[in-house]
């Protein structure tokens, strides 16, 4: 079983007696959970490996749930590792692999999270879970939650793609559109209403639902069979992603079981790119900014607050860094994914192709070296980013001579 240890601070050490104590009520940084996983052998490593049970629950000695029948699983984890040979010739990256996450249940990698979180969230007996969001994490509390027979409420800013807000509403949420920056007014009304009406926080403040995408590096280590990623490149808005991987490798070493971990790259969008601004001045803490209008929204995050600290340092600890790119590269990154590769990702996914392009170029990612670009989000989540002109729609004759018209044009 997964034996939790203890929730601890990891600034002050602080333990927190209650379970649903968040925030570390000394220094108010984020818990973090201690899962005790030094019982586990080799042996463990290849039965989990060769379970029948594909998800993400195949590592579930190192998720925070004592109790199998908890468990609330949408069949996610175990996403395809493509080797995008024709994308990795066009990049000058011979080794390119692609983290198809956006065949997950709800098309993004907030699953990966909201398993493991709403898994919780029914151990401890809440009713109601609740999140604010660009939209994918919307989606993903409102499907397991549905699942876990658990109502839900989700806010989102004001622009939210419609097809996000549509896909969360489809598994039962209560939709809330809110006017007002996501990072400030947004956020505050959440912390409110969480407080008010004793909801369970599906925010990356909440250190079970973190947990769930170490299963990026467990994945990883079994899908190339023991190598190990020269880079690993994800999309970043808050920052859990690239610190749980960060600790999920760190496990698999702690037990003997990889020789190294990757490099890890942070990928943002130049118009809300904190964590860039923080790592290329040195600092071991963010800054909020304000974020700019983007085509990247999944990752338009200004004030990472809760764990972009814990990033930064995993990115320093892995020897990694942290770029951002403009809109323009990040679509014709899209462009390139779908058009080589054959997978339709977000926009906010393709800024992990982007980035490796730019480090690529830069000198920084070496021909040879191997390189994984997660992808974290389906194109159906924001459809209108792909621009058809008018002629792309008009109407033909059924005829060959205006055909030949048509493919001429």
């Amino acid at each position: 079983m997964g034996l939790v240890n203890k929730l601890r601070c990891p600034k002050c050490g602080h333990e927190p007696a209650s379970k649903t104590v968040f925030q570390c009520p000394l220094c108010q940084s984020i818990v973090e959970v201690q899962v005790e996983i030094g019982h586990l052998t080799r042996a463990d490593f290849e039965r989990m490996r060769t379970s029948r049970d594909q998800s993400i629950w195949r590592w579930f000695d190192f998720f925070p749930v004592a109790d199998r029948f908890s468990i609330v699983s949408l069949g996610e984890g175990n996403t395809p590792l493509l080797h995008a040979s024709r994308l990795g010739e066009k990049l000058g990256i011979a080794k390119l692999y692609l983290k198809n996450d956006t065949v997950l249940p709800t098309g993004s990698l907030k699953d990966r999270s909201n398993s493991v979180g709403i898994s919780v969230a029914r151990e401890l007996g809440f009713k109601t879970a609740a999140v604010m969001s660009t939209g994918n994490a919307a989606a993903s509390v409102a499907a397991y939650s549905a699942a876990a027979g658990i109502k839900s409420v989700v806010m989102v800013p004001a622009g939210t793609s419609p097809s996000k807000i549509i896909q969360a509403r489809a598994y039962g949420a209560t939709v809330v559109v809110i006017a007002g920056d996501f990072d400030y007014e947004v956020a505050k009304l959440y912390k409110a209403a969480v407080k008010e009406f004793g909801w369970y926080d599906c925010l990356s403040s909440n250190p079970y639902r973190d947990e769930g995408k170490k299963s990026y590096a467990y994945e990883m280590a079994d899908q190339l069979d023991g190598r190990i990623p020269d880079w690993v490149i994800h999309p970043t808005a808050g920052g859990t992603g690239i610190y749980a991987m960060w600790k999920g490798y760190q496990e698999l070493l702690s037990l003997g079981w990889i020789e190294r971990a990757p490099r890890l790259v942070a990928a943002q969008s130049e118009a809300a790119a904190p964590i860039v601004a923080a790592f290329e001045k040195g600092s071991a803490d963010v800054e909020p900014v304000v974020a700019r209008e983007t085509v990247a929204e999944s990752i338009q995050v200004g004030n990472p607050v809760s764990l972009g600290w814990r990033a930064l340092a995993a990115i320093r600890e892995s020897k990694g860094t942290a770029t951002a790119v403009s809109d323009q590269e990040i679509l014709e990154a899209q462009a390139q994914i779908g058009s080589l590769a054959g997978v339709f990702a977000e926009p906010a996914a393709a800024t992990s192709v982007a980035i490796a392009k730019k480090l690529r170029n830069a000198g920084v990612i070496g021909a040879d070296d191997v390189v994984v670009c997660n992808l974290t989000g389906h194109g159906l989540k924001q459809p209108e980013a792909i621009q058809l002109s008018e002629n792309e729609l008009t109407p033909i004759a059924p005829t060959l001579k205006a055909l030949r018209e048509q493919l001429a044009r």
